[in-house]
């Protein structure tokens, strides 16, 4: 996994920590396209708060402009990852920011068929019906 300040910051579900890395990224100004660092597997600082449910982090993120539908490698996206783990409030924001419920990446997967690993899925399946 990335052990960079902002994927940290991303995992940690620190907002201060995530503008402070962005702004440290860009000597204290605007980078565009910071918030979209990769890491292994072409994994996004969003993507890893979606995963850990880290929603005050993945909302900085977007805020900081943050690809609401980046795809990793395999074409997934921060959707798909907050869905496979259950984290409704990460998929609320990342819904509220455009993230499309239809998407699937290259195995033909979508959020709802990421939804269905975590046993509290249903919680997160009524949000990413397409």
């Amino acid at each position: 996994m990335n052990r960079s300040p902002l994927f940290l910051a991303a995992e940690a579900d620190d907002p201060a920590a995530v503008a402070a890395a962005l702004d440290a990224a860009a000597g204290g100004g605007p980078a565009p396209g910071a918030a979209d660092a990769r890491g292994p597997y072409g994994l996004t600082p969003l993507m890893r708060a979606a995963q850990k449910g880290s929603a005050r982090a993945l909302e900085a993120l977007l805020a900081r402009g943050a690809s609401a539908d980046a795809t990793d490698d395999a074409g997934n996206t921060a959707l798909m990852y907050a869905a496979a783990r259950g984290r409704r409030a990460c998929a609320e924001k990342l819904l509220a920011a455009g993230a499309s419920v239809s998407h699937r990446n290259k195995f033909g997967l979508g959020p709802v068929d990421w939804a269905v690993w975590p046993a509290d899925g249903d919680d997160v399946r009524d949000l990413v019906r397409d």
